[in-house]
């Protein structure tokens, strides 16, 4: 799944970046540019050897220098921390021998796109791979390297742990979250979400997969078909308390599996926005423009996709609307026309509401998503660490909007773990 580092990390704050620098940029250069002398060891290669590409971390307490050199299998991945108070230098380059564990991936991955966090005890460099893995180096004060964790973090907590979400294949059929607490301390991480026993409402999703996993359907979609596995994803941030013990975020898992490519393409995406812009209007009256924008931007991505026999299949019981849409999606706005007036001079039916009101029922969709709030308690013991998961909508009529930050209120999270999971 997608997503954006600066989205995902609420307490490791990213501090002053760089661009690429052009390819003959050295150390030297750019410690000479800040105004820092260059450390006094190794002066050679500082002055000499081009960065290929590098990331700063400046603020009250230090100057952090994560940069790459050379090229091939000479390249290799430097940190040159600037501390202010001792007006000291401390080198390192980070190396290690990937195995299992915390030590996950290879070096190679861990060199692009990088970007500087720092954490309790020490920092953390995070090196992007695709839209659904990263590689996240854990550095201690003296640039050791603590852990090379395969994923990117996505809260950390008052004592330096981690919780981080693990890497997926990201172009599997099939996208499963998995959230780990890493402990820069101990040996190992653990696994976080999902978690053994499970509980009741993630149980009803599995038996729901197992169904929709049918030996013809999981062929054609060439698909693993493991019921535990499906797409799912963080709707939002993690966020913990400020102890370090309690953690809460929202899982949005996809309901959308099993779907026929009409109810899918034809309905589900190809009116989007209208569905959005027809929950905002009455029904009565002229039809606002709203809904004429939001129609037209359906169907744009629709025509791009190619996807109108889908939308003919899925308004196949409404004749006239299948039609109407059809005639529109035949005959592409012309630039600078308003879509208001592009509708109405192929049928004058766009004009009247009970048109509108009719294609609104007409692409109604079961819901996209179940959204569940999990809250966990305990972390300090992960071997007892416990949790409950609520239906997001259930949790806002008992406790209010607001979740997951509301779940951790101490009044709110009593209640919720006072009653017994199921």
């Amino acid at each position: 799944m997608e997503r954006s580092l600066a989205g995902l990390l609420p307490v490791l704050v990213l501090l002053a970046g760089a661009p690429a620098p052009v390819a003959a940029e050295t150390l030297a250069d750019l410690l000479t540019s800040r105004g820092l002398p260059p450390p006094a060891a190794g002066r050679a290669e500082v002055d000499a050897e081009p960065l290929r590409t590098y990331q700063v971390l400046d603020d009250e307490r230090d100057v952090l220098v994560v940069y790459v050199t050379g090229a091939g299998d000479s390249t290799r991945l430097h940190a040159a921390r600037w501390e202010r108070a001792s007006k000291a230098w401390t080198r390192a380059t980070l190396q290690w021998s990937a195995g299992g564990g915390t030590l996950a991936l290879e070096a190679a991955w861990c060199r692009s796109s990088l970007a500087l966090g720092r954490a309790p005890g020490g920092f953390v460099v995070t090196a992007h791979i695709n839209p659904s893995a990263e590689c996240t180096i854990v550095l201690g004060e003296d640039l050791s390297v603590r852990a090379v964790l395969a994923g990117w973090p996505v809260v950390t907590l008052a004592d330096g742990r981690i919780v981080y979400q693990r890497n997926q294949v990201h172009f599997a059929a099939v996208h499963p979250v998995a959230l780990a607490l890493f402990d820069p301390r101990g040996p190992g991480d653990v696994t976080l979400y999902p978690r053994a026993p499970r509980q009741k409402i993630r149980r009803e999703h599995v038996a729901r997969m197992r169904a929709t996993y049918t030996a013809t359907w999981c062929n054609v979609h060439n698909h693993p078909c493991d019921p535990e596995r499906f797409d799912e994803h963080v709707a939002g941030p993690v966020v913990a308390d400020a102890r370090g013990e309690a953690l809460a975020f929202v899982m949005a898992w996809d309901n959308t599996t099993g779907w026929s490519d009409a109810e899918r393409w034809g309905r589900l995406e190809a009116f989007r926005e209208l569905r959005a812009a027809t929950a905002g209007w009455d029904g009565l009256g002229d039809p606002p423009a709203s809904l004429f924008r939001a129609l037209s931007a359906g169907l744009a991505r629709t025509r791009n996709l190619g996807g109108g026999a889908h939308v003919a299949a899925a308004l196949s019981g409404e004749p006239a609307l299948r039609d109407l849409v059809a005639a529109a999606l035949a005959a592409p706005r012309a630039p600078g026309q308003d879509e208001q007036s592009w509708l109405m001079a192929q049928d004058a039916r766009w004009g009247e509401a009970e048109t509108w009101r009719r294609l609104g029922r007409a692409v109604q969709v079961p819901a996209e998503f179940t959204e569940v709030v999990y809250v966990y308690e305990g972390l300090g013991r992960p071997e007892t660490t416990t949790y409950r998961e609520i239906r997001r909508a259930d949790f806002e009529a008992r406790y209010g909007s607001g979740a997951p930050g509301r779940a951790l209120e101490p009044d709110v999270r009593r209640r919720i773990f006072q009653a017994a999971p199921e």
